[in-house]
């Protein structure tokens, strides 16, 4: 086995992992009415299998006018558990390690899938969709509070072994985070500390529900990469109040985007958070996980080695090669063959997940 510290065990709370290699949510577009399928079920035996650290699954909506595509598994009624418990299954019986990412689409959010007109912060025009954006009323931010928190406890019903937030790349958490689609006056909006209150808030509950022990994460978009979004320093404030409340660790990403795509940069094959997560690292204490552009084994020990983070996280390399993580481990490989062509983006529509480069 090589001698790199990537290969060492990590943890997450009181979760164990046995390497730091972590695969991050990605969207396979394959559950039918919010349940899982035997497709997905298959995926994520393989992965399961796989020597990968920890699997993040794709972001599950937490109620229902939070489902984004119809393709996306849910968790928002107890009906959910006997599906969910699925994943779980397929990816404990071969000795892996599962979490449940818990995703609102908010802005992205059609009328005809989510039963609801899309929800941000703000009332305005998704600059994504072009579709009118109804602001979400307080009596509902509440709600939705609410809503997490019971999604979280049937997750943790179904044996997931941690529970993620996604609050990046423009979804309904990270909108409210970001001044360029938050303009609220209430008590949900204006300052940094007030566009974090709904993630804080959403966190308690879950927290509350969970215990102490339970490993809780975040994917946070540390910078938003907007004219009138939020700065690198402004993004560090919030993740500081998040790791005062006890959040157990964050995989570093940007926030809201101006350009389509931008966090799954097209072309990218080495580290594109590097300066992000450098300054997180500086800032704070709690672990780091940085995700984007880890194609090579190399660039990924070097940014361990440098204690930029503590774990890397990969999307694209896992869709292009599921056995990625043992390739390295024995030696066989020391690269991902993944050419950040972003083709398998365009293939998640056809709700099929696949690589075209190994059809």
């Amino acid at each position: 086995m090589p001698a790199h510290k990537i290969f060492t065990p990590f943890e997450i709370n009181n979760l164990k992992l046995i390497n730091r290699f972590v695969r991050s949510a990605t969207f396979d577009n394959m559950a039918e009415g919010g349940m899982v399928t035997d497709r997905q079920v298959k995926l994520y035996k393989k992965l399961g299998s796989s020597d990968i650290g920890l699997i993040i699954t794709h972001g599950i909506f937490p109620s229902k006018n939070g489902q984004a595509a119809e393709g996306q598994i849910g968790a928002h009624i107890d009906a959910t558990i006997p599906s969910l418990q699925k994943l779980t299954d397929a990816v404990h019986e071969n000795g892996g390690k599962i979490a449940a990412q818990l995703l609102h689409g908010g802005s992205l959010c059609r009328e005809e899938i989510s039963g609801s007109p899309a929800l941000g912060p703000s009332e305005t025009i998704s600059e994504r969709t072009g579709r009118e954006v109804k602001e979400i009323s307080e009596d509902e931010i509440y709600g939705l509070i609410e809503d997490y928190g019971q999604a979280a406890r049937r997750l943790i019903e179904a044996d997931f072994d941690a529970i993620q937030l996604h609050g990046a790349h423009g979804w309904f958490l990270s909108a409210f985070l970001s001044p360029a689609t938050n303009q609220r006056k209430d008590i949900w909006g204006g300052s940094a500390e007030n566009r974090l209150r709904l993630v804080k808030m959403i966190y308690k509950k879950i927290r509350k529900i969970a215990g102490s022990d339970f490993p809780v994460f975040i994917k946070l978009g540390l910078k938003d990469y907007h004219p009138e979004g939020k700065s690198l320093s402004e993004g560090l404030y919030t993740a500081k109040i998040l790791e005062t409340i006890g959040m157990d660790a964050i995989e570093v990403s940007e926030g809201i985007e101006s350009e389509p795509k931008h966090h799954i940069r097209k072309d990218a094959i080495h580290p594109y958070y590097l300066d992000e997560c450098r300054e997180a690292r500086s800032e704070l204490s709690l672990p780091l996980i940085l995700v984007g552009g880890m194609r090579y084994l190399d660039d990924m020990q070097a940014v361990l080695d440098a204690n930029i983070a503590d774990a890397v996280s990969m999307c694209r390399p896992f869709i292009n090669d599921p056995a990625i993580v043992q390739k390295f481990e024995r030696g066989i490989s020391d690269y991902s063959e993944c050419i950040s062509c972003r083709k398998c983006t365009d293939a998640m529509k056809t709700r099929k997940l696949r690589c075209v480069l190994t059809e």
